[in-house]
């Protein structure tokens, strides 16, 4: 336990592995430097240990390694095969009504019971995912602890009525909404990542959350982490344009490639984060072969050491839907304090946070044509832009929002009792009973 532990216990839970989420690594760390004793429970097991050693981690992946037997490649495809039908509603209410059924024991297991088992007695609990809601409620009430939801996207507006599969439509969205709208009622604070976001809730949940952007820590950035260029073998004359972050629906990966085409053949395109397999078909065309790079993942104290030596960042969000248009994500942080160019979409919360300053290029459309112009003026016109960018990422400092984050969980603890930490208790309560007659349902 760090010996400035003297406000008792914070603990954090999130739905991935923590090496995955660097928003929930950030939030540990500003929290143990409050003084809390910083636990988080991580709901897949870490690979790489790359958040300092400050912070607890208690992995419900291997706390029951019994629990999920490994299906054989041909099982699982043939398993996915039969979801997908059921999720497009091939096989008519009685299918839906049969995977909703699993869905509900999964998530029970996942979400409640799991993490249920990892829990301590906490002062505050910060939850990166409503799910977990369940599974704090009981310790929460009992202590009469803070809880803190966090929202790291807008969910029920990820996408649109129109593109959702008919179960998810149907079953799977009216229950989660229901979760998160228990939690956005019962939680002491609820914090987003941009104001866009945080306007959108405010008009489904009548409160309005805190805003912590996502900005980068470079405290936490390894001096070891290995260069990108030298990682894909380019050459000096070769440039490199890298696009950060998990692949999303909302991203414009087609674009961006049919740009690459346009391009001279000394220019590389690297996608650094998860699941762009998903449209290898979109990455791997002949025109590109050899150009575009993805599988690359790496630990988040990694990624702004390794893309410095980039040409250019790509910012490819859409406006898809109501979240994609307030996006403000890790990437185009991690591009600002690596100090490259940016060449973006226009998105009005990224515009918003560059507030004018020449550090790229903002697109008037996405189309090929017209990105592939704006990456050749920014890689060629790098210099120009420095003073700019290093001036945006002084502002755009993690430091800045934990000052934030400070003054919140300050005002939570100067007011221990008192009518509105009473009756936020009472809904608890009334929760619980809730909670526990749900899983039956």
């Amino acid at each position: 336990m760090p010996a400035a532990a003297h406000r008792g216990v914070a603990v954090s839970l999130t739905p991935v592995a923590l090496e995955s989420d660097s928003r929930a690594i950030r939030i540990a760390n500003a929290l143990t430097e409050m003084g809390f004793r910083s636990i988080v429970i991580e709901g897949q097991a870490s690979r790489r240990h790359c958040w300092g050693g400050a912070i607890e981690i208690r992995s419900a992946a291997r706390a029951h390694p019994g629990a999920a037997t490994a299906a054989s490649p041909g099982s699982g495809r043939w398993w996915q095969g039969v979801a997908s039908s059921l999720r497009d509603g091939r096989l008519g209410t009685a299918g839906e009504l049969g995977l909703y059924l699993g869905f509900r024991g999964y998530d029970w297991w996942r979400h409640r019971h799991r993490p249920g088992r990892l829990l301590p007695s906490a002062t505050l609990y910060y939850l990166h995912s409503f799910e977990f809601y369940r599974a704090v409620l009981p310790l929460a009430t009992a202590a009469r602890s803070r809880i803190i939801y966090d929202a790291h996207d807008f969910y029920r507006g990820i996408e649109p009525p129109t593109a959702q599969r008919s179960f998810d439509r149907n079953r799977l969205r009216p229950f989660l909404d229901k979760l998160e709208d228990r939690l956005a009622a019962d939680a002491d604070a609820i914090v987003t990542v941009s104001d866009g976001v945080a306007t959108l809730m405010q008009d489904v949940f009548g409160r309005r959350p805190v805003v912590l952007r996502n900005c980068h820590d470079d405290r936490l950035d390894r001096l070891d982490a290995p260069d990108l260029r030298t990682m894909l073998g380019l050459r000096a004359l070769d440039r490199l344009c890298v696009v950060i972050g998990n692949w999303k629906p909302g991203m414009a990966v087609a674009t961006a490639v049919a740009a690459l085409a346009r391009l001279p053949p000394e220019f590389h395109l690297a996608f650094v984060g998860r699941g762009y397999e998903r449209v290898a078909h979109e990455l791997e065309l002949a025109a590109v072969r050899g150009r575009v790079h993805h599988g690359i993942v790496l630990a988040p104290d990694a990624i702004v050491p390794a893309i410095r030596s980039a040409d250019a960042g790509l910012v490819i969000y859409e406006p898809y839907s109501q979240n994609y248009r307030n996006a403000l994500p890790n990437g185009f942080f991690q591009m600002i304090a690596a100090g490259i160019p940016l060449v973006r979409f226009p998105l009005p919360e990224i515009e918003a946070a560059v507030a004018g300053r020449a550090i790229g290029v903002c697109l008037d459309r996405a189309d090929a044509a017209s990105l592939a112009q704006a990456v050749i003026a920014s890689a060629c016109d790098a210099g120009r832009s420095r003073a700019d960018s290093d001036e945006l990422a002084g502002e755009l400092r993690w430091a800045n929002e934990a000052v934030r984050l400070r003054r919140l969980v300050d005002d939570l603890f100067a007011v221990r009792t008192g009518i509105g930490a009473g009756a936020s208790i009472c809904r608890r309560a009334v929760a619980v009973a809730q909670a526990d007659r749900s899983c039956a349902e």
